[in-house]
Formats: structure tokens, sequence, C-alpha cells
């Protein structure tokens, strides 16, 4: 998440489209996907890093149940700077409990160092990677945030050998995504990308590799996809916060777009926070969006969405360089609440991670 996001439509009209869009999704009979999400496996490595228990490969797309992560009192840049391994520690023992199985971590160079990444820094994303294995989750990692220095392609390629280079042969990082919300019609980025893309196969071989869009306009995305046809991710990463009544529509656009390659909704939410009213409503409503989200994916034969994200923040946990640290509704976008206790969702994307 990068932009600021609308808290969404008012609860009564959320949840009278939740209805009716999962009763037309029911009846609808969507296509046959003959990639099934899986790119072509990469050979089993045995150079699972010192210390780690030993897991497959690779996650194939189509079965990635993904949640973005930061925690409550520390988000983007203040994950790092406020390290606390041992409440991220028992925050991803939370995110196993709902039935996930990756964790998204992101990475800005601003506060790792570019273009060497600082060995405490190093340390810290090792850490990370670490307690994600002891809690048999794996990791997707996004590169490059708050960055935008696109025609420094040596920098650029120094950085991720930097940061990357020790993880090569890990089985622990099932993605590595270039960065978080490339606009399509930025020129300068996505040229900085058809550079990119390429040189992370030679740093990660074998890993999966995307890049995501916001909730840009199938047009816009048709753009995005024409620009990379000649060195596309392995699959395509798109993001949703839109009325949940679009979705179904908006996304099978976006499939066909994406095809061959798979296509999965690596953000999508809704925040309980910033407007007024009773809370308990509020919650509900997050709640019927997920089922909506989660309900359209499905009968696409999407993987499951990602949610944004476990836990609401707390107050100052948005550093002010994000645009958004004064928007209330930032803070109100986890699955639970500040003091531990799950919301109605927390349950809607523990039943969709089982298959319910």
């Amino acid at each position: 998440m990068r932009h600021v996001r609308t808290v969404g439509l008012a609860v009564a009209v959320v949840l009278c489209i939740v209805g009716s869009l999962i009763l037309a999704i029911t009846a609808a009979s969507p296509s046959s996907d003959s990639a099934a999400g899986r790119p072509p496996a990469a050979p089993p490595s045995s150079d699972s890093a010192a210390g780690r228990p030993p897991v497959a490969r690779e996650i194939p797309v189509q079965d990635l149940k993904e949640v973005n992560y930061y925690p409550a009192a520390g988000g983007w840049t203040y994950m790092w700077s406020h390290f606390d391994p041992a409440a991220i520690g028992r925050d991803f023992a939370r995110i196993r409990a709902l039935g996930a199985n990756t964790v998204r971590i992101i990475i800005q160079p601003m506060v790792f160092g570019f273009p060497t990444v600082r060995p405490v820094m190093a340390d810290r994303l090792s850490e990370v990677i670490g307690l994600a294995a002891k809690h048999s989750l794996r990791v997707h990692l996004t590169l490059f945030d708050w960055w935008s220095r696109y025609t420094d392609i040596h920098g650029s390629k120094e950085w991720v050998s930097s940061l990357l280079s020790r993880y090569r042969n890990d089985p622990q990082i099932a993605v590595v995504e270039l960065q978080n919300e490339v606009s399509p019609q930025n020129r300068a980025a996505v040229a900085w990308v058809t550079r990119m893309l390429p040189y992370l196969s030679t740093v990660m071989p074998g890993t999966l590799r995307t890049v995501s869009s916001g909730s840009v306009t199938a047009g816009v995305f048709a753009l995005f996809t024409h620009e990379l046809k000649r060195s596309p991710p392995d699959f395509w990463d798109y993001h949703y916060y839109g009325p949940p009544g679009d979705a179904y529509s908006l996304l099978s656009r976006i499939k066909a777009l994406a095809a061959p390659r798979p296509l999965f909704l690596g953000e999508t939410g809704y925040s309980t926070d910033g407007t007024p009213g009773d809370q308990t409503v509020h919650r509900q409503a997050q709640a019927a969006y997920y089922r909506a989200i989660f309900t359209a994916a499905a009968a696409l034969r999407l993987p499951a969405p990602a949610p944004w994200i476990l836990d609401d923040f707390a107050p100052g946990a948005i550093p002010p360089e994000s645009g958004i640290a004064n928007d209330p509704a930032q803070y109100g976008y986890g699955l639970f609440q500040l003091n531990g206790t799950p919301k109605p969702a927390a349950a809607v994307v523990s039943r969709a991670f089982s298959g319910q």
C-alpha cells in the first residue's frame, strides 16, 4: 500500500451489494485456467540457509495464502528502525494460525542503505526471514519501496545484489517483488522495470518474480502488460480496494489481460476507521467486503487474495514521510484490533485460506 485508500462504500450499500454479488458469481461459469497459476517449477535445492527447516522450493502462485505485514507499532520504515523481533515473532505465529503460508515483507532502500545495504539492516532482514521459517511461513519480499531513482540502473543492480545474494537458492523466499504499485503510465518506471526484472533472475534464479500495480483500470493495466511483454514477471500482482460489486467484472478483465501469466491479488482491504458510526457495524462491513472479494477471486479461479493488513496501526506508527500518517482510515485496515482482538474479517480470511 502506497497511496491513500478510501474506507469504502457506505455500510448499508456494501452489505446489499455483497449479497447480490455472491448470487451473481455463484451463477457464473468461469472459464478454465489452463495455466493453473503454476509457472515452470524450479529444481529442488539443497542449499537452504543454515539452521532453517527444509521447505519446498516453490509455492505455486495458485497456492499462495499470504498476509501483508508491518508491526502494529511500526509501519513502513519504522519496522526496521524500531526493530522488535519479539513482536514480529508473535505476529508471525498469528499469521500462521490464520492458515497463511506466506508473509509479505516490504523494504525501503532509504532505511536499508543504498546502493550498499548496511550490515545491521541485512542482519535484521535475515532475522525476520528466520522468524518466518520458525512459524512455517515463506516470505514475499517487496523491494524498492519509497524509491524513484529510475535512471540509476547501476545502483539498482548493486543494491539488489547487496540485499539478495545471500538468499540465492534459499527456499524460504517464495516471491521477490521488484517494487510496490509501479505506475504503468510512468515511462521511466516502466523502462526501469524492463531492465530490472531480468536482472532479478540472475540474482535469484528459480524464485518467482513479480511487480505490482495499484487499483488501476483495465485500460491502464493493458498498457502495463503491453510495455512488459518482452520481459514479463512470472505472475502479475494487482491491488484491489474498489467497490465489492465491481470486483468480479474488473478482475475478470484484469485476468484476461494478464494471461497467460497467473494473476494474484496482492493487496485488498477495508478500513473500519475514519468514518463516524458504530464500530461493530464497520467491522461487520469489513467482513462482508472480504467475503465479496474472496468469493469473486474463487469464482475466477484466482489465488486467495492477500489481506492488507494483519493489525490496526497504533497512533504514531505510520511515518510522516508516507503522506498518509494524518489519514485516520489508514490506521483501521487490520484484521485484528490493537488489543489483539480479532475482527470478524479475521474469521472470514481464515475460512477462505482453509478452502471454505
